[in-house]
């Protein structure tokens, strides 16, 4: 072979190679439910349980009923990763047409995953499906599928249990609870639980098991539930599980609950009681205690609403409301938004017009009489009313918090999205002592269709205090589940949501103030509302590439600039990266920060632990950095925050003055330490000129 064609040939396998990784990561899930076994798109085990975990992961996900047919097609599928079917019940409607689909989708590639069962061995008339299709679903994952299955659990025994991954937050029961003989028969899947006919030797089988193909958890081994309270807790590590399953390991999850390392914090207020009666001084209304009271007192940064309804005179307001709303709005870290017009308690019209709610949720509470149900003129008009009549020029209401039930449809939320409005509400997050499990955590938003819901980091008073009957300081409790949500595994932001009606009592108002004080304990980026939904929002827009297995190309991010990489010992090499600011290594994992305003980052990781040094980047800071730039004896960039932050910087010079140069006030000394590491505090937001001594 000629020399030429030698190199071009070499080339070529090279290009082969590269290109064998390159492609589009996929990060949409189709989690499929049967509405003939009583679930729906928010009653099933993948919304109470699964969805945090997997959003945590970096994945989305789009629910689907699988009683309409047809199911989606190859060219509806081909953005998603995997299946996730959530079937309560072994039946379901032609089971050999929905057997032969999932076959389909595993022989295209998809990973599918089991939670509960397989819900297609038989149809509604008792019959049996097409074994040969249950075996060759079961075959596609790694197992051999016998049949064989039996309920009677006095017969069975654990034949082995992973202790790593079981018994996560709560021990398996004592006895197996049931049987099927599916067997591993690939070499590169994994049984988490294995169970035995106590009579029958060599009959053990797979009852939680996973693999690169999927893998599945039948019920009894994936989840504990109270028979009394219904609460519950994970038997198995869903995190583990969906990481294994889906073949994450190593992929960076886009993350909107961090900003340059710091865990956000912000607080948001729904308008229920802002001119309602307080104890604390009969002379004034809750609205304004709040005022004194949190925001004047506290420096934090608060998304605070009205109901349009409550405040227009025309309505069922008052010029006094006006002008205590119009104080509010003017405040600095008061954030203008709505919680809507009339305050709907339910956004759905099948539960408005449902008999078992018609003495519950009134239309238009606060409206004149005749008022009947209009999504816009709630969502819009509110926002519109408020940003005209009571709101400063530069600080228009483009946030609304969904009002009673938070149960928005999906042409609601469209409403907002088209006229630039930010949603939030919904969730109720409760992670303690009493409700001591994930199985507490909601996702972070809710899919509807093409829109998204987005969730509350915590849930708010009013589930605190059993529905405001008492004990009026429930709220404090709050503190542990912002703990617990923040470490070992930041799932969500801090959160302060509450009413105004939290001025009402002192218990409530001395337990909201505690509430106050803990977080601004905090280490934290605090924002406004309107930030953290926007990073949920690029968080789902976004599109990640898989070059290679250390580079990785990130567009349609917008605002979510956080990107965390687990279980790798590789980190950043930033002389490579493009549009990404730096890293902070954390217990969690390593936190990446892109840079604000670019439309795409590139990230390549090495294994040299010293590929940074001596190159200055950016270690954490709670606010937004732009503009980064570095010398051979400075450092460079435009610094945003909330009222003061901080920030830290690598690869400068180890033990050396560095003196801090703003527009506002005189140069301050700092000094790095021995590992190149600067930290700076107690800064405002402007333009940072860092400069070697």
């Amino acid at each position: 072979m000629r020399p030429n064609r030698l190199i071009f040939a070499l080339l070529l396998i090279l290009f082969g190679m590269t290109c064998a990784h390159a492609g589009q990561v996929k990060r949409k899930i189709l989690v499929l439910y049967n509405s003939d076994q009583n679930r729906s798109a928010v009653n099933n085990s993948f919304i109470e349980g699964f969805a945090t975990p997997l959003t945590y992961l970096g994945f989305k996900y789009e629910m689907r009923d699988v009683v309409p047919r047809p199911l989606p097609s190859d060219a509806e599928m081909a953005d998603f990763r995997a299946v996730f079917t959530t079937f309560a019940e072994n039946q379901m409607n032609a089971p050999d047409e929905y057997l032969e689909w999932l076959i389909r989708q595993q022989k295209n590639g998809k990973k599918i995953i089991i939670a509960g069962t397989l819900g297609a061995y038989n149809d509604f008339d008792g019959n049996a499906a097409d074994q040969s299709l249950i075996k060759n679903v079961f075959n596609n994952l790694g197992f051999s599928y016998l049949g064989n299955a039996t309920n009677d659990n006095y017969r069975l025994k654990y034949e082995h249990v992973d202790q790593d991954n079981m018994n996560f937050e709560r021990k398996l029961p004592l006895f197996p609870e049931k049987y099927i003989q599916i067997v591993p028969s690939a070499g590169d899947v994994r049984s988490w639980v294995d169970v035995a006919l106590k009579a029958k030797p060599d009959s053990a089988a797979a009852a939680v098991a996973v693999g690169p193909r999927g893998g599945f958890a039948f019920d009894g081994y994936m989840r504990w539930q109270d028979p009394v309270n219904y609460l519950k807790q994970w038997y198995l590590n869903p995190f583990e599980f969906l990481r294994i399953c889906l073949n994450s390991t190593g992929m960076p999850a886009l993350t909107p609950n961090t900003l340059n390392g710091k865990r956000l914090a912000y607080a948001h207020i729904d308008g229920d009681g802002f001119s309602g009666y307080t104890e604390i001084d009969k002379y004034k209304v809750c609205g304004e205690i709040i005022m004194e009271r949190i925001f004047s007192r506290y420096d934090f940064p608060n998304s605070a609403s009205v109901i349009a309804g409550e405040i227009n005179p025309e309505v069922r307001g008052s010029i006094d409301n006006v002008e205590l709303a119009r104080t509010m709005f003017e405040m600095e870290n008061v954030e203008t938004s709505s919680h809507s017009y009339t305050h709907p308690f339910a956004w759905q019209a099948k539960v408005r017009e449902s008999k078992d709610y018609a003495d519950e949720f009134v239309v238009g509470q606060y409206e004149v009489d005749g008022y009947k149900f209009d999504a816009r003129y709630e969502i819009v008009g509110s926002c519109d009313y408020i940003s005209e009549d009571l709101a400063p020029v530069d600080k228009p209401c483009k946030v609304l918090f969904w009002s009673g039930m938070c149960d928005p449809i999906g042409e609601q939320i469209a409403i907002a999205d088209k006229a630039g409005i930010l949603n939030l509400n919904g969730g109720d997050t409760v992670f303690d002592a009493r409700r001591n499990s994930y199985f507490g955590v909601s996702p972070i938003y809710r899919a509807l269709g093409s829109r998204n819901q987005i969730y509350t980091g915590q849930a708010n008073e009013n589930i605190l205090t059993n529905l405001w009957s008492g004990p009026y300081f429930g709220f404090r409790n709050i503190v542990e589940t912002m703990r617990r949500t923040g470490s070992p595994r930041r799932v969500m932001p801090i959160d302060i949501y509450y009413h105004f009606y939290s001025a009402e009592k002192f218990a409530s108002l001395k337990a909201l103030e505690d509430v106050y004080e803990w977080a601004l304990s905090q280490d934290s980026a605090r924002v406004f509302a309107s930030s953290y939904i926007k990073m949920v929002n690029g968080c789902l827009a976004a599109k990640m590439e898989k070059v290679s297995r250390d580079h990785f190309v990130f567009s349609e991010y917008a605002d979510c600039l956080s990107v965390r990489l687990d279980g790798t010992e590789k980190i950043p090499d930033l002389r490579k990266c493009v549009n990404v600011l730096g890293y902070d290594i954390q217990p969690e994992g390593i936190f990446v920060h892109l840079t604000p305003g670019t439309a795409q980052a590139e990230l390549l990781l090495t294994s040299d632990k010293q590929t940074n040094d001596g190159y200055a980047y950016l270690k954490n800071a709670s606010g937004w950095v732009r503009g980064f730039g570095r010398s051979a004896d400075s450092v460079l960039f435009d610094f945003e925050c909330f009222s003061k932050g901080r920030f830290e910087l690598c690869g400068l010079v180890p033990n050396r003055i560095y003196t801090l140069i703003t527009k506002e006030g005189s140069p301050r000394k700092f000094r790095s330490n021995a590992e190149g590491v600067l930290s700076v505090e107690d800064v405002r937001s402007g333009h940072m000129e860092i400069k070697l001594n």
